[in-house]
């Protein structure tokens, strides 16, 4: 079993509080109780998700279609691609999209004491989009309600009721993280979670009295937030 001590000494980073807490929950594996690779016949569609699905770890559901955690032994035996520029950019990786970016700290830059989330794009470029851990989390629940992709919607959940399905997902993530936030992010993606649906020619959402972006820009916004920078030698 691979533990925290052993992903700070591999990386050379210190987690911050927060990522500590819910790995110590066991909130930041989505093979939780099951080894990889799976043996042969099972997927984790089928086998992984569904003890899952009722007590789920981090963002299982309010991450995006896209979005997924990487597991304890991915991050601990990450690939860095050779044209990093890793003596310039320090990133300790903890998430990915289904195109291949990375969710990854960033501890070349603090801002009140604690190191940014960044996505590091496949070409040479990397956003900051959030200053912290928890920043991010909450943005990535926020934006789970929002221009929802209707065919990634119908792919997970059918056409039946769909909508209605996907925000019980949403209000189980909204439960399990719910210890670990603060209360007026956790008030905000409760109002986020209950808005009506709804539906325009190729996405959903729920609505809210204030679009997200808007309360995005309100209670994230930082100097450095949706800054580029290139991380290619």
């Amino acid at each position: 079993m691979i533990t925290l001590e052993e992903l700070e000494k591999k990386h050379h980073y210190n987690f911050p509080k927060l990522f500590k807490t819910l790995w110590e929950a066991d909130r930041l594996n989505w093979m939780r109780g099951f080894e990889t690779p799976l043996p042969e016949g099972k997927t984790w569609a089928e086998d992984v998700y569904p003890a899952l699905k009722e007590n789920p770890p981090l963002l299982l559901h309010s991450g995006g279609s896209d979005f997924e955690l990487l597991t304890p032994a991915e991050i601990l035996h990450f690939e860095f691609p050779d044209e990093w520029d890793r003596e310039e950019h320090h990133f300790i990786p903890f998430a990915k999209t289904a195109e291949g970016n990375i969710y990854a700290f960033y501890e070349n830059m603090h801002l009140d004491g604690e190191n940014p989330v960044v996505l590091i794009w496949e070409d040479d470029e990397t956003e900051i989009i959030a200053k912290n851990f928890e920043d991010f989390i909450f943005r990535k629940m926020l934006e789970a309600s929002d221009d929802i992709d209707k065919d990634d919607l119908s792919a997970d959940y059918g056409d039946d009721n769909a909508m209605e399905r996907y925000r019980e997902d949403l209000q189980r993530d909204l439960e399990t993280v719910r210890p670990y936030l603060k209360k007026e992010y956790i008030s905000v993606l409760e109002a986020a979670y209950q808005g009506e649906v709804l539906e325009t020619l190729i996405s959903y959402g729920f609505t809210l009295d204030t679009p997200v972006k808007v309360i995005i820009k309100k209670m994230l916004d930082f100097e450095q937030m949706g800054e580029v920078f290139e991380h290619e030698r």
